[in-house]
């Protein structure tokens, strides 16, 4: 399975949180499984940093090292997805992420209930 996986889910892994649950951390420890951070999500991320939004000061590359994710850029036909999503909310980020796992046919791991309103699978 690929799980892509949002933001604050890279911030959890690194800082060990409690908040992962246990299908999020079976899930993401499997080998079988591919985990993906979307470029969006590295700029979100690289934003956060600089802006002192968290609590982490590595870099997108170093943090890729350490957790092991495989960077992916958008799909060139990700705005395809963008346009048929449901105007659950407005955040261009997280609605990116969303177009991004339904135009390669990843699970998003998130704890973000807004975004679990959405057609996609999650963890």
């Amino acid at each position: 399975m690929r799980l892509l996986i949002d933001t604050h889910i890279l911030v959890w892994i690194v800082m060990n949180d409690r908040r992962l649950t246990g299908a999020q951390r079976t899930a993401l420890a499997d080998p079988e499984n591919d985990i993906v951070l979307s470029a969006v999500n590295a700029y979100e991320l690289a934003h956060l940093q600089k802006t002192r939004r968290i609590p982490i000061d590595e870099s997108v590359e170093t943090l890729r090292e350490l957790v092991g994710f495989e960077l992916a850029d958008l799909p060139s036909d990700v705005w395809r997805y963008v346009e048929v999503l449901p105007d659950i909310h407005r955040d261009p980020l997280d609605r990116l992420l969303i177009a991004h796992a339904l135009s390669t046919a990843m699970t998003v791991i998130t704890a973000d209930e807004i975004i679990r309103r959405y057609p996609v699978p999650f963890l």
